[in-house]
């Protein structure tokens, strides 16, 4: 498998998320980048666990609505984007995420994932879950 450079376009499900956030980014930037601090805020994560630094290469395993995903980081752009992805029943799901910040205080992070699976059509409720974060 090739490293993925973005998220898979030709996905059957394609999500983007854009929130704003009255926060500095240093502080949205932290806890995006804290996977083992995930299920403190969000809560339809389970668990969640990096061993080592948020950097390209490293993976980290992490559960939702009963999902448990091993993901591999593929790209960080310090404070402006990550890259990471994972399967979980031949559903591979990379997401894009960023987070640009828009003067005078508020970060505004964007989610981008797309889930495509091996199965046809593909389980019910996955992408409503998995592409909710």
């Amino acid at each position: 498998m090739t490293t993925p450079t973005g998220i898979d376009r030709d996905a059957p499900v394609i999500a983007r998320h854009e929130i704003v956030i009255n926060a500095p980014l240093d502080t949205v930037w932290r806890l995006q980048t804290d996977v083992n601090n995930w299920p403190a805020w969000q809560t339809d994560i389970t668990t969640a666990r990096l061993d080592g630094p948020f950097e390209p290469g490293n993976s980290f395993t992490w559960t939702s609505y009963g999902f448990t995903v091993t993901s591999t980081i593929y790209a960080v752009a310090e404070r402006a984007r990550t890259l990471w992805g994972g399967a979980n029943l031949g559903i591979r799901v990379p997401t894009n995420g960023s987070a640009p910040r828009h003067p005078p205080a508020p970060t505004w992070p964007r989610t981008n994932p797309s889930a495509a699976s091996q199965y046809k059509p593909m389980p019910p409720g996955c992408n409503r879950s998995w592409t909710s974060h």
